[in-house]
């Protein structure tokens, strides 16, 4: 089963979340930073080359959070969540149109990609 990973990066009882750029898959949509896992490659890795890549940062992946599988093209993924810390004053939009800040409860308002609305309800609880 293919695995994706979300960086839960936190500030304040807020999380990060960037916009995806319009045109592509899950074009507009608001999620947590992350992506998919490559063969051979383990999840915190993966996380980390992910952030490097997307927001040009460096980071250091802490615990799993939360996990959830979703639907995606007709193939089941697991989304692997992990407690996440950088320092974003380098941050850069490299892959993103935006990012925001919010609660989990206030992201649900966002319009969300599919597999990180999943995600919130499961850490929520």
């Amino acid at each position: 089963m293919p695995i994706s990973t979300a960086a839960l990066i936190g500030r304040n009882g807020t999380y990060l979340f960037v916009h995806r750029p319009p045109g592509g898959d899950l074009s507009e949509c608001w999620e947590f930073p992350g992506g998919k896992v490559d063969p051979g490659e383990l999840p915190k890795e993966a996380l980390r080359r992910e952030l490097a890549e997307e927001l040009g940062i460096e980071a250091k992946i802490g615990e799993l959070a939360a996990c959830s599988r979703f639907e995606h093209r007709g193939m089941t993924f697991e989304l692997l969540a992990f407690r996440t810390t950088a320092d974003l004053a380098t941050m850069r939009l490299l892959e993103h149109t935006d990012f925001c800040w919010r609660t989990l409860s206030t992201a649900l308002a966002l319009d969300l990609a599919p597999s990180d609305r999943t995600l919130i309800r499961r850490l929520i609880r």
